[in-house]
């Protein structure tokens, strides 16, 4: 059977879309007042770091090894089924949070009268589609939605700059309430959400036609996505002020909104809306495909398109069941999870296994060395 493949840049779109996914859309960094752009730029150079952690384990584990067989071979046989199991139920809940995310933001900014339940049910028959099409589908979707996006924040900077109510001002005096906030927003929101969540792409690793290209350059799409993210943090505090923009649900949507360059780049709101869900709708993917896949080998289920409709119907009723109210979503999403959930999974985990790794690579040099001299 033929492995299908996907090339760097399309990897490196699908990461880029990934991370701006529902981060785009929220007011991140928000803790830090006026300096949630400093929290996102530490929180990028971070990121970058977690990201070469993930590449490392990868190798460590061997090249072209699933996500599955690289925990295998850490933590022997069963653990290490148990623990891959537990990560694909954890991008399970993950593809359940992101699919509320943006059945709110549809709800909130654009479709009122339309029930919650109606748009989630909506993006997750669309996840099902891009699933079962498979794996070169989404990168090559990724590699063309990730330059409508980009396009267009483009034309966003370009157009808020040249709006009076924009004032750099407002992001001054830097450091105001000194380091402490900063560090509150950065660790451990800023860099689980959406920075640690690339350890998903562990699982798409093994799907790209040169991975040593990726490695050495695949850093930039976490560098890109985090700068822009910064630069959407700048807008919104120059735009709205840090006090204003902290009582917005979707601060970006409200500046985006007031865009109005001599009187013919207006109403991008809608246009917004579309991109940003369909960024959302590869993120959810993203999430999905990699827990479809992972379940399937756990289970020997020879054809991966067999799992989409339970895993797509379990995060179509636990989304539906356990995320009703935004409010609260919110809070569990960035409070709760990233300190409880994402930190062991995101962290502490792949640093145990790539302890692991690297001890039995240097244990087995050790022992060859031993028999080539005796």
């Amino acid at each position: 059977m033929e492995i299908k493949r996907i090339g760097s840049l399309e990897l490196a779109s699908m990461i880029i879309l990934f991370q701006l996914g529902s981060s785009i859309v929220l007011g991140m960094g928000m803790e830090a007042g006026k300096d949630a752009w400093i929290a996102i730029g530490i929180s990028t150079l971070i990121g970058i770091a977690i990201h070469f952690c993930y590449i490392a384990l990868y190798r460590a584990g061997g090249a072209s090894k699933t996500f599955t067989s690289i925990l295998q071979e850490a933590f022997s046989r069963p653990l290490g089924i148990f623990l891959a199991g537990l990560y694909y139920l954890y991008f399970l809940y993950l593809a359940a949070r992101v699919t509320a995310d943006f059945a709110f933001f549809i709800n909130e900014v654009l479709l009122w009268s339309v029930r919650a339940w109606v748009i989630k049910l909506s993006i997750l028959l669309l996840v099902a589609y891009v699933c079962y099409l498979g794996i070169e589908t989404l990168g090559r979707s990724s590699e063309a939605l990730t330059l409508m996006m980009i396009s267009f924040l483009l034309l966003v900077i370009v157009s808020m700059f040249f709006l009076e109510e924009f004032d750099l001002n407002n992001l001054r005096p830097i450091l105001e309430n000194g380091y402490s906030p900063i560090i509150k927003a950065v660790f451990p929101t800023l860099i689980t959400f959406p920075f640690g969540e690339v350890i998903v792409f562990l699982c798409y690793y093994q799907y790209v036609k040169s991975f040593p290209s990726f490695q050495k350059h695949g850093w930039l799409a976490v560098l890109i996505s985090g700068f822009i993210l910064m630069v959407i943090s700048i807008l919104n505090i120059g735009f709205l002020t840090a006090e204003l923009a902290k009582f917005f649900i979707f601060p970006f949507m409200k500046t985006i909104e007031h865009i109005n360059f001599l009187n013919f780049i207006r109403h991008l709101e809608l246009l917004a809306v579309l991109i940003f869900t369909i960024g959302g709708l590869i993120k959810i993917s993203i999430f999905s495909f990699a827990g479809i896949q992972g379940l399937a080998g756990i289970f020997k289920i020879k054809k991966d398109q067999k799992m989409i409709i339970p895993f797509l119907l379990t995060v179509y009723i636990i989304s539906v069941v356990f995320m009703k109210n935004f409010s609260i979503h919110l809070f569990i999403g960035l409070k709760i999870v990233p300190l409880y959930i994402h930190l062991f999974f995101q962290l502490f985990m792949p640093i145990l296994c790539l302890f692991l790794l690297v001890i039995k690579l240097l244990w087995s040099k050790r022992k060859r060395l031993r028999q080539t001299h005796s």
